[in-house]
């Protein structure tokens, strides 16, 4: 997790939150649109809301930025 990745895990939070109006679901799925190009699934939805809820929205968009996923889009 270089001070990089975390910057823009920050940046991404605030943005993402900003856009929809602190709507803890709907900001997931837009961290997920905007990363992956996909919605989370029910599974991952119910585990990232949890993440949020706990520490905050920027640690799951950085454990998204750190997801194989992430690093190996096709």
């Amino acid at each position: 997790n270089s001070p990089f990745v975390v910057q823009q895990s920050k940046y991404l939070a605030e943005r993402v939150l900003n856009d929809t109006q602190n709507e803890d679901a709907t900001a997931i799925a837009r961290c997920f649109e905007l990363l992956l190009s996909r919605k989370p699934d029910e599974a991952e939805l119910s585990a990232a809301l949890g993440i949020a809820r706990e520490q905050g929205l920027e640690i799951v968009c950085r454990a998204l930025i750190n997801s194989n996923e992430f690093a190996f889009i096709p």
